[in-house]
């Protein structure tokens, strides 16, 4: 397994980046930050105050996937919803500020999802969420369509970004799975639990080990063991052709043609786990489309997971980071199957 990720094969997936165009299909999520420091007790309730030092804005959700696309490199174009509000506006210029292709249907009255963190040092205290969660209407799903069905020979691969938000519907998924078939496409979705079963003959799904086991309706595994049975009774279910179960601070479990194999975690410093998902499934699919066989994609995407669990909030991954951190990565993959 050590020639898996010999310096060439790192440079040579940085090279074909530029060369592949991936299209991403989720919900848009605006992420905003507020971190700073604790000194008092509000007199007015027991609560800490937070004198604010910084405030950030970022793309989230299936934006963030695109964002990890980009930041390597890499042509991306999303296919989403944002309202005709402020955030909205905010969010569509920072896909286009990131050279980001865009398919946005803007609703009338409609907020855009937004998520508000509050941080004290390092330590997030609490999440604000501002959102309305609308499924697509008739309309706007054949909309969608039609601009995939136009579009989708354009593309390497695809990704779906779920993130709940009413973007993902069982007919869009049908429809997306259909053309990659037709067109020989790759397929990955990230998963939202509540969707679980809609994602039928997908190339990878990449759920986190809560919603690997929550969207099966079983208890979260408790071992190695306990989690090889759970994604074979994924894959048979939804006969998916590979799977990835990333487990935080325990590494990821790969379940491929090939076997079974553990990765684990990279970074030994933790500190905000906050779109570590998107930054996977963004990598892994990459890496896919460039060519490379799942488990290479897969190290790939736990090399740059184990660099942006290092940053404040969502994040990603530059090439000189993939670089550094590749330098001192010490390959230890457990074959269990």
């Amino acid at each position: 397994m050590v020639d898996l990720l010999k310096n060439h094969n790192l440079e040579k997936f940085l090279e074909k980046i530029p060369g592949v165009r991936i299209l991403v299909v989720g919900d848009l999520i605006l992420d905003h930050f507020l971190s700073g420091q604790v000194r008092r007790i509000s007199p007015e309730a027991p609560v800490p105050v937070l004198e604010v030092r910084k405030q950030i804005y970022r793309c989230g959700g299936a934006g963030n996937v695109c964002m990890n696309i980009t930041g390597l490199g890499g042509n991306v174009t999303i296919a989403g919803i944002i309202g005709d509000d402020s955030n909205g506006k905010l969010i569509k210029e920072m896909l286009e500020n990131n050279h980001i292709g865009t398919f946005l249907i803007e609703r009338k009255n409609f907020p855009t999802s937004i998520k508000t963190r509050i941080i004290a040092g390092s330590q997030q205290m609490i999440r604000v969420d501002n959102e309305r969660v609308e499924k697509l209407s008739q309309e706007e799903q054949s909309k969608i369509q039609d601009f995939l069905e136009n579009e989708i020979k354009n593309f390497d691969a695809v990704i779906i970004s779920d993130y709940g938000k009413g973007v993902i519907t069982p007919s869009l998924i049908s429809s997306l799975t259909g053309l990659c078939k037709k067109y020989k496409k790759i397929i990955t979705v990230d998963p939202k639990i509540n969707h679980f079963f809609y994602y039928k003959n997908v190339d990878c799904l990449t759920p986190n080990l809560m919603e690997a086991s929550a969207g099966m309706h079983l208890p979260e595994p408790s071992s190695k063991e306990e989690i090889v049975m759970l994604g074979k009774k994924i894959i048979k279910k939804l006969n998916a052709r590979n799977l990835v179960i990333t487990q935080g601070k325990d590494g990821m479990t790969v379940f491929n043609n090939s076997g079974i194999f553990h990765l684990p975690a990279i970074s030994k410093e933790v500190f905000d786990v906050t779109g570590a998902g998107d930054t996977v499934i963004a990598i892994l699919t990459l890496a896919v489309a460039c060519g490379f066989e799942l488990l290479k994609a897969a190290m790939f995407a736990n090399l740059a997971a184990g660099v942006v669990v290092q940053k404040l909030g969502t994040a990603n991954v530059l090439p000189d980071e993939l670089r550094k951190i590749f330098s001192s990565y010490q390959v230890d993959i457990e074959e269990i199957e």
